[in-house]
């Protein structure tokens, strides 16, 4: 693996360095590398006063799994591949998530694809060697996600059901209470939303409860007493 990851930090030299001297493209893929350095795993987000919102088209690429051998955990949150094809299927299955999400430029698809497999995939010595042949192999993989038109690429399985996500530049600088209490105003908020959506005045409190709980919004009666105390009273 130290051999890929040489190989990782000579593509980011590369591509920072392209960005200096390319064109606007250029630039801002160079600006969007050094900030997923590792690679990206979940959509593009536009983040307005800190948070952004699920509008039902995210997708997220997660690695949460754990590798066993008897009772022993080999590896946590890695992809271990026994063979080649394995770390090929594995490779392609995350080139065309990036596709899926929008990245559109194979040489910063391809730096995505090598930062994934370091940072993830495991094999044994052998299988998936920093060869020219395997770096070769990479970059088809990633022009041939290119050339697909990201609606014919299936991701039904990576949708991302988070209703909405904090922008990572504002929790870095944060600790764990303030984050949880952040989440926590924001969920109350978009409930308060919610319920202003679709409260009637005229039904009364055990009611509305029925009427909000048909739209999928489940809270209990002092929840609504509370937001009428807040509201509408």
């Amino acid at each position: 693996m130290d051999d890929w990851q040489h190989y990782r930090l000579a593509r980011y030299e590369s591509i920072i360095s392209h960005g200096q001297s390319g064109d606007f493209e250029d630039r801002w893929i160079a600006v969007r590398v050094r900030y997923h350095i590792m690679g990206i795993y979940e959509t593009l987000k536009s983040y307005e006063n800190g948070v952004a919102y699920n509008d039902g088209s995210w997708l997220i690429y997660t690695t949460g799994r754990k590798e066993r051998q008897g009772n022993k955990v080999i590896y946590k949150d890695k992809v271990f591949c026994p063979s080649k094809s394995k770390v090929i299927e594995d490779l392609y299955s995350y080139i065309l998530f990036l596709r899926k999400i929008g990245i559109e430029a194979v040489y910063e698809m391809n730096y995505y694809a090598v930062a994934f497999l370091v940072k993830y995939l495991r094999f044994y010595e052998g299988v998936f060697n920093c060869t020219l042949e395997n770096q070769k192999k990479i970059g088809e993989l990633c022009r041939t996600a290119a050339n697909k038109v990201p609606e014919e690429i299936d991701c039904a399985s990576r949708k991302d059901s988070r209703q909405f996500a904090l922008d990572p530049d504002m929790t870095r600088k944060m600790n764990s209470g303030d984050i949880v209490r952040w989440h926590k105003r924001i969920r109350k908020q978009m409930t308060d939303e919610e319920i202003r959506k679709w409260y009637n005045p005229r039904l009364s409190v055990r009611k509305n409860i029925e009427v909000l709980k048909e739209h999928g919004i489940e809270i209990s009666i002092g929840r609504l007493h509370q937001w009428i105390k807040e509201y509408v009273r």
